[in-house]
């Protein structure tokens, strides 16, 4: 009897650790997704404002100007 409990604790703890270890085996495939996700969206961020930073470098005063009206109150 207790050979036979023990045998059936002893499948019920590598049960569970199969169960954690395909856990934290997707836990930390979805970290590094994420993480590559965000390294995505921070670089398209960092190519969008270089491309407004050259428009405002290459427009004269007057279009510069009038880009800076939309976002000052009178």
């Amino acid at each position: 009897m207790w050979l036979r409990l023990k045998a059936y604790a002893v499948a019920f703890g590598a049960g569970l650790a199969v169960l954690a270890g395909a856990f934290f085996y997707g836990r930390a495939g979805g970290k590094a997704s994420a993480k590559a996700d965000q390294q995505a969206a921070d670089a398209k961020a960092v190519r969008n404002a270089r491309g407004i930073e050259d428009e405002v470098r290459k427009a004269d005063g007057a279009a510069v100007d009038d880009r800076l009206s939309r976002w000052l109150r009178d």
